[in-house]
């Protein structure tokens, strides 16, 4: 999705992508002739948003598997219902029986509440994404884009992978549509855009920006920088959603928590910064209400995407990045031969 904003009198494009529902969102802001004050950051700004169909079919395609996928990562929450036998006379247990069959009543209802709201296409995303939709001009796919597209794919020039074309429409769209002296900010953390070397945009795409918009391509793997910089009013809600979440599985105290701790921060991976996975990483560390189960399937999946965060360029610590190694490492069997 293409979204213009003339703000303080500069233009810039940025581009964001969203693992989710693979969002491709490009804000510009060029050069107006004049600086903005420091203390009129709001002055003088309009928006015009332009979405391709290649966005819109994409995030379409993906939605209903994305939204089974954290539905199956939020029903594998489990409290166990097996109690030690000498534990039955505890007042607590009777407590623990109350607590586990409403939390159990309240997954079912909270299950079947998002499943109404996917069928009716009402979640929060559905929602954010269609008034996008109706305030942008749809830019239909030509054969002129799929064509360069098809042929930047033969020639295997990036960005994407191997035989896949949407990046590469969604570039050749790029190219055609934005203004020449544009800089271009991408933000995307799947390394698609990135240089195999490194934390930069791919050299290639560089080049290409350069010549044909006479501008310059920069990479970033978080948004929210991005945003304090050149967006300083801007403040996202999500960030206070992510750090309860984050203080829930950090503070965890009893298995069971952690479990349910994994299932609420599981669907802000994409917004963890390296700050925050070195919170998590140290947590898990060092509380054993983590680390003792970080084999089991659900914990070992959240921690395993960190991981792959890391290995695909992303912008995380190398001690953070071995300590996740180092703490997924199958559990050494010692065999006694004699």
């Amino acid at each position: 999705m293409e979204i213009k904003i003339t703000y303080g009198g500069t233009q810039t494009s940025f581009v964001y992508r969203h693992e989710h529902f693979s969002q491709f969102l490009c804000l510009h802001k060029r050069r107006c002739g004049r600086t903005p004050k420091a203390d009129q950051p709001n002055q003088d700004k309009s928006t015009e948003v332009v979405s391709d169909g290649q966005v819109r079919d994409e995030f379409n395609r993906n939605r209903e598997a994305k939204l089974r996928d954290s539905l199956r990562e939020f029903r594998k929450l489990v409290v166990s219902d097996s109690i030690p036998r000498f534990m039955e006379k505890y007042a607590s247990i009777k407590a623990y029986r109350d607590s586990r069959k409403n939390l159990l009543k309240a997954q079912d209802d909270a299950i079947i509440e998002a499943n109404k709201e996917a069928k009716q296409g009402s979640i929060g995303a559905d929602t954010l994404f269609r008034d996008l939709s109706t305030a942008a001009g749809i830019i239909n796919l030509t054969d002129e884009v799929y064509d360069s597209a098809l042929r930047r794919t033969q020639l295997g020039n990036p960005p994407g992978k191997d035989h896949s074309l949407g990046d590469r429409i969604n570039w050749e769209i790029l190219i055609a549509q934005v203004p020449d002296g544009t800089d271009l900010h991408i933000v995307s953390k799947d390394g698609d855009f990135g240089s195999p070397l490194g934390s930069a945009p791919n050299s290639f795409l560089v080049d290409e920006w350069a010549t044909k918009k006479k501008s310059t391509l920069f990479l970033h793997d978080q948004l929210k920088p991005l945003l304090k910089e050149y967006f300083p009013h801007i403040k996202l809600a999500i960030d206070a959603e992510k750090r309860v979440a984050m203080e829930r599985l950090i503070n965890s105290g009893t298995f069971a928590w952690t479990h349910s701790a994994i299932s609420g921060l599981t669907p802000f991976i994409d917004v963890l910064t390296s700050e925050d996975i070195h919170e998590l990483v140290t947590a898990a560390e060092i509380n054993s209400q983590i680390g003792a189960i970080i084999t089991d399937e659900d914990v070992s999946t959240f921690f395993s995407k960190l991981l792959e965060i890391g290995q695909a360029g992303g912008n995380i610590n190398p001690d953070d990045q071995k300590a996740l190694q180092k703490l997924l490492e199958p559990p050494k069997i010692n065999v006694d031969l004699d």
